[in-house]
């Protein structure tokens, strides 16, 4: 699993059914996922770089399973919803940039492949979606939350 709850406020995570359209790609569980498009009822995964708060369609959370259609037939994926208060983990895109320093850093997602991290090299900016909230440089990991501007319950 790429992305994962880290700790939460309190309680369960709850999740939401979505779409999934025929011939997209693959969603695994722990691939973080957006809006199709405005207006669809499908979810795809992020793609490399995002996600921007203004640009990109809205977050809808972390997949929890994963998804179930196939080149011919829709399905549907179980998705955590990015609620205030979980602090997700991940691993960072280069290891040992990890550090204190980059504590408060709004950064983007890298996406190599089919394994998503948290991009600490992307650098500080305040269209990007997720906030370093922790590190563990000795796993090479960070903590982080979503931010609520950049998910469907701001849209």
């Amino acid at each position: 699993m790429d992305i994962q709850i880290a700790r939460t406020a309190g309680g369960n995570v709850p999740t939401f059914r979505w779409q999934t359209d025929a011939g997209d790609s693959y969603i695994k569980a722990g691939d973080p996922v957006k809006i199709k498009a405005a207006g669809s009822p499908y979810v795809i995964g992020l793609a490399d770089g995002d996600l921007t708060i203004g640009t990109d369609t809205a977050m809808v959370g972390i997949a929890a399973s994963d998804s179930t259609h196939t080149a011919s037939a829709d399905g549907t994926i179980d998705v955590y919803m990015p609620l205030p208060g979980v602090v997700w983990k991940a691993n960072a895109t280069t290891a040992g940039n990890v550090a204190a320093t980059i504590i408060g850093d709004r950064v983007s997602v890298d996406l190599s492949g089919t394994t998503y991290t948290i991009d600490e090299n992307a650098g500080d900016a305040a269209t990007n979606a997720f906030y370093i909230v922790d590190v563990d440089a000795e796993e090479g990991t960070v903590d982080f939350i979503i931010r609520t501007d950049a998910t469907i319950l701001a849209a």
